[in-house]
Order: C-alpha cells, then sequence, then structure tokens
C-alpha cells in the first residue's frame, strides 16, 4: 500500500470516528433530558429523580476498580462494538419499564457500560489516530460534544413535548447503534494477548493496580498534574450542582434568563472548540495545558463574582472559549504519556478515588450553599479552581519540564 493510499485511508476512518462520535454525543445528551422526563413521569418524585445520578455513580464504584483489568486484555475494538450494542438494547427497553425498581437496574446496567466505555475510549483513540493529528482531532471532537450539549437537550424538549419520554429514547437508542456500526466499520487495532497464565481475578487486579502504581510513581510530573486536574473538576462539579441556585437566587434570572446564559456558555465552549481544530497545530500542548486551564478558571471566577446577567454571560464565555483548550491540552498531554497497554487499568486506579471525592463534594457544597450562601460557595470552589489552574500552568511552562510534557513514552505498542 502507497503512503498516498494509507493516508488517504486513515483519513476515511478519521472522518468515520468522529461521525459516529458527533451522532452518540446527541444521544447522550438527549438521554439525559429523556430519562428525566421518564422517571418524573412515573414517579412525580425529585427524589427518584436524583437518584438517577445516584445509580451511575454506584455502578463505576463497583465496576470501576476491575474494568481495566478486562478492557486492556481483550480486543478494545469487538468490546466497544459490543457494549454500544447493548447500551442501544437497554436503552430501547427502558421507556416499556414501568417499575421504578426496574428501571434503576436496568440504569446500573447503563451504567456499567458507560464505565467500560470510558475505559475503552481513549486507548482505541489514541491508537486510530496518527500523533501528528491528535490534537486536532481532539479539538474536533471537542466541538462535536459541546455542540451535542446544545442541540440534544432541544431535540429531547421537542419529542417530549406531550410528556411522552419513549421517542427520544428510541431515537437515542438508535445513535448507539449508530455508534456501533461505526466501531464495526473501523479498523482491529493493537489487539492485546490475554494472558496465558491461570490466577485468581482479584490476584489479578492487584497485580494490575501494582503496574498502575508503578507508572504514576515514575511519571509524578503526570501524576500531580493528573491530580489538580482531577481537582478542578471535581471544583467545578460541585459549583455546577449549585448552578440553577445560583442563576435564580443569586442573579435574579428567570427561566428564559437561566436558559440563554446556558445556551451562551455553549456557544462559547463550542466556538473555543472550533477555533482550536482549525489552529491546534500552532499551538503547544503546554500551551493548551498551562494557558488554557488558567483562563477558564478565570471565566469561571468572573462568573462567580458576577452581579448581573451579561457579566455572568461574559465570564461564561471566556470560560467556554478556554476550557476547551485546557480539556484538548490535557488530553493530548494523557496520549503522549500514558502507554495504550496500560490506560484502562491506570484509569481504574485513579478514577473510584475522584467519583469518590466528586460525591463528598456535592454533599458538601450542598451544605456550604444552605449555610453560607451559594455565593460564597461559588467563589470559594472558583478560587480553588484559580490556585489549582495556576499549579498546572507554572508546572506545565517551567522549562525544566518541557521535554517531559512534549515527548511521547516509550514503548506505545498495545
Amino acid at each position: 500500500m502507497t503512503p498516498g493510499t494509507k493516508q488517504f485511508q486513515s483519513h476515511i476512518w478519521m472522518g468515520i470516528f468522529v461521525s459516529g462520535v458527533g451522532i452518540s454525543a446527541i444521544g447522550d445528551f438527549i438521554y439525559l433530558v429523556a430519562v428525566n422526563i421518564l422517571v418524573l413521569d412515573q414517579t412525580h418524585s425529585a427524589s427518584a429523580v436524583a437518584g438517577l445520578w445516584v445509580v451511575s455513580r454506584i455502578a463505576a464504584f463497583i465496576v470501576g476498580p476491575w474494568v481495566g483489568s478486562i478492557t486492556d486484555r481483550f480486543s478494545r475494538r469487538k468490546q466497544l462494538i459490543g457494549i454500544e450494542f447493548a447500551r442501544a438494547v437497554l436503552i430501547g427497553v427502558l421507556p416499556l419499564l414501568s417499575h421504578l425498581a426496574s428501571i434503576y437496574a436496568l440504569l446500573f446496567l447503563l451504567g456499567v457500560g458507560s464505565t467500560f466505555f470510558g475505559s475503552l475510549f481513549l486507548p482505541y483513540q489514541t491508537l486510530l489516530i496518527p500523533e501528528d493529528s491528535r490534537k486536532q482531532v481532539n479539538s474536533i471532537v471537542s466541538t462535536l460534544r459541546y455542540s451535542a450539549f446544545l442541540t440534544g437537550p432541544a431535540i429531547a424538549g421537542v419529542l417530549s413535548m406531550h410528556g411522552n419520554a419513549s421517542i427520544p429514547l428510541w431515537l437515542d437508542s438508535v445513535s448507539f447503534l449508530a455508534s456501533a456500526i461505526s466501531f464495526i466499520l473501523l479498523p482491529e487495532l493493537g489487539t492485546p494477548q490475554a494472558s496465558t497464565e491461570r490466577q485468581h481475578p482479584w490476584r489479578t487486579v492487584f497485580k494490575d493496580w501494582q503496574i498502575a502504581f508503578q507508572f504514576l510513581s515514575e511519571n509524578r510530573l503526570f501524576t500531580v498534574l493528573f491530580g489538580l486536574n482531577a481537582l478542578i473538576n471535581i471544583f467545578t462539579l460541585t459549583a455546577d450542582t449549585q448552578e440553577v441556585v445560583f442563576a435564580r437566587q443569586t442573579l435574579h434570572l428567570g427561566q428564559l434568563g437561566y436558559g440563554m446564559m446556558v445556551t451562551f456558555a455553549g456557544v462559547g465552549f463550542v466556538s473555543g472548540s472550533l477555533m482550536l481544530s482549525i489552529t491546534s497545530k500552532r499551538i503547544s500542548t503546554t500551551w493548551l495545558l498551562g494557558i488554557g486551564t488558567l483562563l477558564s478558571a478565570l471565566g469561571y471566577l468572573l462568573y462567580a463574582l458576577a452581579h448581573s446577567f451579561w457579566s455572568a454571560v461574559g465570564g461564561l464565555i471566556v470560560l467556554g472559549l478556554f476550557g476547551s483548550s485546557a480539556s484538548v491540552g490535557f488530553t493530548t498531554y494523557t496520549q503522549q504519556v500514558m502507554p495504550v497497554s496500560h490506560m484502562g487499568r491506570i484509569n481504574s486506579v485513579v478514577g473510584p478515588p475522584q467519583q469518590f471525592l466528586n460525591i463528598v463534594f456535592i454533599l458538601l457544597g450542598g451544605f456550604v450553599a444552605t449555610w453560607l450562601g451559594v455565593r460564597s460557595l461559588m467563589v470559594g470552589m472558583t478560587t480553588l479552581m484559580g490556585l489549582a489552574a495556576l499549579s498546572i500552568a507554572f508546572l506545565s511552562l517551567s522549562p525544566r519540564n518541557q521535554s517531559k510534557l512534549t515527548d511521547p513514552a516509550p514503548n506505545r505498542a498495545s
């Protein structure tokens, strides 16, 4: 096969990949709206709706610590195909259920599927996309996902106008089928060889944890940057859970004002991702990671300090424009440093603690917002974000760390 043919084939695969991601992303946001409507219509209980998010996190807690031991050992493409087909079937069945317990059981299985998918997606993407195209593809993926943030809920809302969540959920099921088909059209890459050594499954898991901890101890800069980025995500999630309260009680916005504010934030993220997809090859990963993270934290702080609709929108636009840069920078850096053969296992070690801290901070955030006020919570969380972002900027832009941030890790075969 000539180099030109290989390059053409690579572009075809990238086109199929990003198309599948775009369809799947729209389905994800349709699902978020539709499943809430489904449970609320059947139970008329806000507590039952809140339980939806608890179920998915319980699934991540149970499956997360050992999922990487499976996903790193078998064909990632075949696992992705199987999981997407399974999720399509489960979501297709969801509207047919009438008992809350059966709905929760099915949502638990969907949470398991999401955990598996999260452990498989980045390794397969890393193998599929050539190294010199990763930043651009990561930017395109970011654009598609943030665009889905705007279009998915709108589609679900229109389809659910009469209070029936069945149609959007079935449409979501079709999106998972499309995602599965896209993986069928993509090649088998770096298929791991399952070990022929017979040993107890938990002994295998413990051995994989040792491998993951060894990687983290040998790559201290990555570990510190990963930890700081995880903290920013935790602080962001804590603030986001009080976003509606902040908009209504502090900024005194109605439903329309809040909706417009969220739309402006989405436009900022889409615009930032779109610009980055065009200019990504001209901007270094270290600048995306360092400056992008710092400016996105600044945008969130401006939002937390806002006293009017337009000042809040200004902060959210800054957050959107540079939040995508931070996300793409960190994803690209992870692809450079973390060996594909162990991505699942390493995520199995670092994922569950982050999930635990998410729950702790969400509960703590609700207490602080009630006790000190939602403004105090927002300013406190965004200040912590800023401190973590300053640390990331200092570490990533430090001259002594430049080679560690830009040079790909050896032994990238899977």
